[in-house]
C-alpha cells in the first residue's frame, strides 16, 4: 500500500466521520452565490456564539482588555459580530479548497499596491508580506496566490484530516507552504528573491519574544520580524484585508522604511501600531478568540 493510500485509510476510521459530514457540508454551500454564503455564515457564527460560551468569554475578555472604555452593549455587540465574521471564515476556507477560477475572479473587490510587490521582484529581491490573524486571512490569501507566487508561513493544525486539506491547497495554490519553526528555509526562500506571507501577531514566549504593548497592553510577541529581515534581506511589506458585502479589499502597503530599526521591540511597537489601525477599520474581523494576553496583569482566562 503506497504512502498516500495509508493515508487517506486512517481518514475513514469513524473518528472522523463527522469531520466528513462537516466537509460534505461546505462543499455544497459554497455553490451558492456569494451573498447567500454571509448569510449562512453568519448565522451559523449566531450559532457558535450560543453554543461556545468559553469561547465567548475570551473574546469579550480581550475585547474589554483593549477597550476600555466602550459600554458593556459595546463590547457584547461586537463579540457577536465577530462570531459572525468567523462563521463566514468557515466557507471561506472551503472556497480556498474547492473554488473554480471564475468564482474566485468574481469574490475580488480591490487588491491595491500590486506594484509594491512587482517592483521588488524586478529588483530580484524578497519580501515579506507582514500582516495579522483576521477571520478573511484565508480567503484574502488565496486571492493573491491568484496574483503573485508567494510561501505562506504556517502552524500545524490539531486535526490531521483538516490538516492534510488545508496542507493540500496551500502548496497546490502557492509557492510552498513552509511550517513556522523552519526559519532557515524561510530565509533561504527570501534570500532568492521569493515572497513570504508572515503573521506573528499571536501569543509568543521563548526566544525572539518581548511583552510588547498591543492596544496599550502588555503583550508577549514574537520579534523575530526583524531578524527575518535582516537575515533574508527582504524588504517589509505589509498587507491588509477587509471583507463587505461586495467581496473583498486587499491593501498592500509601501515597503516599511527603516525596517528593521535594529532594535527588535521597536519594530515589532510598530507592526502592532499597524494592525491597530486596521482592528479600528473592521474591528469584527480581527481574531478575537485567541488568548492573546495570557499573561497580562489582572487577565485570566
Amino acid at each position: 500500500m503506497s504512502e498516500s493510500s495509508s493515508s487517506w485509510t486512517q481518514f475513514l476510521h469513524p473518528k472522523y466521520w463527522p469531520v466528513w459530514l462537516w466537509l460534505g457540508f461546505l462543499r455544497l454551500v459554497i455553490l451558492l452565490p456569494f451573498p447567500a454564503l454571509l448569510t449562512i455564515g453568519r448565522a451559523l457564527g449566531r450559532l457558535a456564539y450560543s453554543l461556545r460560551p468559553k469561547r465567548v468569554d475570551v473574546a469579550r475578555k480581550n475585547i474589554r482588555h483593549c477597550f476600555p472604555s466602550i459600554s458593556d452593549d459595546e463590547m457584547e455587540s461586537l463579540a457577536k459580530r465577530h462570531f459572525e465574521s468567523m462563521g463566514i471564515s468557515f466557507f471561506e476556507t472551503a472556497l480556498c479548497w474547492w473554488a473554480s477560477q471564475n468564482q474566485l475572479d468574481g469574490l475580488v473587490d480591490q487588491i491595491n499596491g500590486l506594484e509594491h510587490i512587482q517592483q521588488a521582484q524586478a529588483d530580484k529581491q524578497g519580501v515579506i508580506l507582514l500582516g495579522a490573524h483576521f477571520t478573511d486571512m484565508e480567503i484574502c490569501l488565496r486571492l493573491l496566490s491568484l496574483k503573485f507566487p508567494f510561501a505562506p508561513v504556517y502552524r500545524k493544525m490539531n486535526n490531521p484530516l483538516l490538516e492534510h486539506f488545508t496542507s493540500k491547497g496551500r502548496n497546490k495554490n502557492t509557492a510552498g507552504a513552509i511550517a513556522k519553526q523552519d526559519m532557515k528555509r524561510s530565509v533561504r526562500h527570501l534570500r532568492n528573491g521569493g515572497v513570504l506571507w508572515f503573521a506573528p501577531d499571536q501569543q509568543h514566549q521563548g526566544s525572539h519574544s518581548s511583552l510588547v504593548d498591543f492596544f496599550g497592553q502588555p503583550a508577549h510577541s514574537a520579534t523575530s520580524t526583524s531578524n527575518l529581515a535582516r537575515v533574508g534581506k527582504a524588504k517589509v511589506v505589509t498587507v491588509w484585508f477587509a471583507r463587505n458585502e461586495n467581496g473583498y479589499r486587499v491593501d498592500i502597503l509601501p515597503p516599511l522604511e527603516d525596517f528593521p530599526c535594529g532594535d527588535g521591540v521597536q519594530d515589532t511597537e510598530r507592526y502592532h501600531q499597524l494592525i491597530e489601525a486596521q482592528v479600528l477599520r473592521v474591528p469584527e474581523q480581527y481574531l478575537w478568540t485567541h488568548k492573546r494576553f495570557k499573561d497580562a496583569p489582572g487577565m485570566r482566562y
